[in-house]
């Protein structure tokens, strides 16, 4: 039987569907990740498509279906971008969070952590003054611990290669390909221990997020390739 149910939720995915509707992947404060289905709001004079765009974190009102898709009845801003829709580098940004979590969580069940972290992430990069060219590499690192493949930051003389398979630093190559050199390994370490305290050039990010996504490859079966990192790349330099 189908229930209303008033949620926040954070727009993951956005389709057209039909003439005026749109089908979207939401991940809620409530439900986890939902689909929703919205009529209407893409008629000529309707003011409402903005308002589901991904990225956006939205207050909603739905009709709450198990088997098929719940009905939106109601929707509104529930943070108001102040530069995130605005400002190249940081939409950007934005887009490849939402880009590697759509691609990244997979399970439907509530975990209220882990809206909060990603909701909390959006709103940091929209309002406060941070350094942006490592903020998609902090995100990245932090999404993994509450996705359940934490990175291990037991990095040594003795340990000085990290292994991408093990998610941890080990004494040695191994026999497979999944192996960081001592110089990114130094500098993940340096990632996974104090940000603050990083100096990378374009090249080193653009590696060590490489690596990171690889990550993501080896620990969620069936990831998929991000879209948005080859724009990230050209906007950020990363």
């Amino acid at each position: 039987m189908a229930q209303t149910i008033k949620t926040q939720g954070i727009v993951f995915k956005s389709l057209k569907y039909s003439e005026t509707s749109l089908i979207l992947d939401i991940y809620t404060a409530e439900l986890g990740l939902k689909s929703f289905i919205v009529s209407g709001v893409r008629k000529a004079r309707s003011k409402m498509a903005n308002v589901f765009l991904p990225m956006n974190i939205i207050d909603l009102v739905a009709l709450n279906k198990e088997n098929t898709l719940s009905r939106i009845k109601e929707a509104q801003y529930a943070v108001p971008y102040q530069k995130l829709n605005l400002e190249v580098v940081r939409s950007t940004i934005g887009v490849f969070l939402i880009d590697l979590c759509r691609n990244a969580i997979q399970e439907k069940e509530t975990n209220t952590e882990l809206y909060n972290f990603i909701s909390q992430s959006l709103i940091k990069l929209d309002r406060d003054d941070i350094d942006l060219k490592y903020y998609p590499l902090t995100f990245t690192v932090e999404l993994a611990t509450f996705l359940g493949f934490q990175m291990n930051n037991n990095f040594s003389a003795e340990t000085p290669y990290f292994d991408l398979m093990s998610g941890e630093f080990t004494y040695t190559d191994t026999t497979h390909t999944h192996m960081l050199n001592d110089n990114l390994s130094q500098q993940l370490s340096l990632l996974l221990g104090n940000p603050t305290e990083l100096n990378m050039n374009k090249l080193t990010r653009t590696l060590i997020l490489d690596a990171l996504v690889m990550y993501y490859r080896l620990h969620i079966e069936g990831f998929r390739e991000l879209k948005s990192l080859p724009v990230l790349r050209m906007v950020l330099g990363a």
